[in-house]
């Protein structure tokens, strides 16, 4: 597979996964601080921290402010908007890789998207809006799993989304206090669509060192961190053929290590760490993976 098609691919699944991840951030923000005014602003300026659009001290940080910056804004390459605009501009480079299906499912979103405005959503509408962003992108991923042949396009796929929803879950992370209370930790969970998972494997328990664990350790909830980096590291090796417990390039040996790490950390580790300090090491680990993999696979020839 040419390498430009291959990034193509990477690239179109890692920005519909960051406008599922995106969507969920901005409507659970808004049910919780509808729920728990008191600390609303501190919680929308989390929520753009995450999107990575800070709020500047003194600026209006509300639903409307989200709205406008984290979703409409197409001058900023992180919003819903850009995240669907550049999906699509990468699925149109490789359209003859996808089946009809998955073209129909992004060309959809985009059109979707476009056809909104934050006027247009309204106050009352923010929330079925959103939820329309993530079942179209929810399908996006399951409608690649049931048509495309799982050879290379399919994996590289695979390699975006998971390693975009690492990255996601260790920004949500990277917010968190170490006196954040149980109403923070819930907030944490229901961004990462991980509220009722965890509570159905932890009776409803909401001690951090059991939340954090979930989100970070879980090997069998596919949001957790170790969760997507053994699937990114599964991806790779299928890519190379290398044996599982080897390596033939850096991506390999830096997802390998990453993954290893988390088959061996223990949640008491990791909270006495503290959640933020555990998030801000693994997302700059996941900014290394992320640069091996493009070094590997995606690599830049000089011209002339």
């Amino acid at each position: 597979m040419l390498s430009r098609v291959a990034e193509s691919l990477y690239w179109a699944a890692r920005n519909v996964e960051r406008a599922e991840d995106l969507a969920r951030l901005i409507d659970v923000t808004a049910t919780r601080a509808v729920d728990r005014a008191v600390d609303a602003e501190r919680r929308w300026r989390a929520a753009h921290a995450v999107a990575g659009i800070a709020c500047a001290d003194g600026e209006e940080c509300d639903r409307a402010a989200a709205l406008e910056r984290i979703v409409f804004d197409a001058e900023s390459p992180f919003s819903i908007t850009a995240c669907v605009r550049i999906a699509r501009r990468n699925a149109i480079n490789v359209r003859a890789e996808l089946t009809t299906e998955i073209w129909e499912c992004i060309n959809e979103l985009y059109l979707f998207v476009e056809a909104q405005s934050p006027r247009a959503v309204g106050p009352d509408g923010t929330s079925s809006f959103l939820r329309s962003i993530r079942i179209s992108a929810q399908a996006f991923g399951g409608i690649c799993d049931a048509t495309l042949a799982h050879e290379d396009a399919w994996t590289f796929i695979r390699i975006g989304r998971y390693l975009e929803r690492a990255s996601m879950t260790a920004r949500v992370l990277r917010g968190v206090e170490d006196d954040a209370g149980p109403h923070i930790w819930q907030l944490v969970l229901e961004s990462c669509c991980a509220a009722e998972p965890y509570a159905r494997a932890r009776q409803q328990s909401f001690d951090p060192v059991d939340a954090l664990g979930f989100l970070a350790l879980s090997a069998m909830f596919p949001r957790s961190l170790r969760f997507c980096l053994h699937e990114v590291d599964h991806a790779l090796h299928r890519l190379s053929g290398a044996p599982t417990g080897t390596f033939a390039n850096a991506a390999e040996r830096t997802s390998g290590r990453l993954a290893s790490s988390l088959d061996y950390a223990g949640a008491t580790d990791l909270a006495r760490e503290g959640a933020a300090n555990v998030a801000a090491r693994i997302a700059s680990d996941l900014d290394e993976l992320g640069a091996a993999i493009t070094t590997a696979y995606f690599p830049r020839v000089p011209v002339g």
